[in-house]
């Protein structure tokens, strides 16, 4: 059964994607709808999806101000929130690694440290 506090806080996440703000919208507490999204996958997925339309109005709005100018707001903060928001489409760079090579990387880097790590530990003791 939907609360009645979901929608209001769902459509004010959309609005500002702030959950501070959206919280005191609805009047629950930031401790509270954090339990809900953990224990309720069908709030959670809401949840997303508030984030992801409020996301689109932000690349609306940045569309509109491309092609028509801006009248108010800081084009720089809405490429911050755009960076933020959707990091893959609007990042400085579009070079990725995919998590699998990045995994492995990291796996390849710890080994090297643990093995130079080694070598130090065999040097000191055949220095003493």
């Amino acid at each position: 059964m939907k609360r009645q506090w979901q929608k209001a806080f769902l459509a004010a996440l959309e609005e500002s994607g702030s959950v501070t703000s959206s919280c005191t919208a609805a009047n629950i507490s930031t401790v509270r709808v954090y339990e809900v999204k953990r224990n309720d996958p069908e709030f959670a997925k809401q949840w997303e999806q508030a984030l992801e339309q409020g996301a689109d109005i932000l690349e609306a709005e940045a569309r509109r101000r491309a092609m028509e100018g801006t009248s108010k707001g800081s084009d720089t903060l809405l490429m911050f929130l755009l960076k933020g928001l959707r990091p893959q489409r609007w990042r400085e760079s579009r070079a990725t690694l995919p998590p699998a090579e990045l995994d492995r990387m990291i796996a390849a880097e710890l080994k090297r440290l643990a093995a130079a790590k080694s070598e130090d530990e065999l040097t000191t003791r055949a220095v003493n």
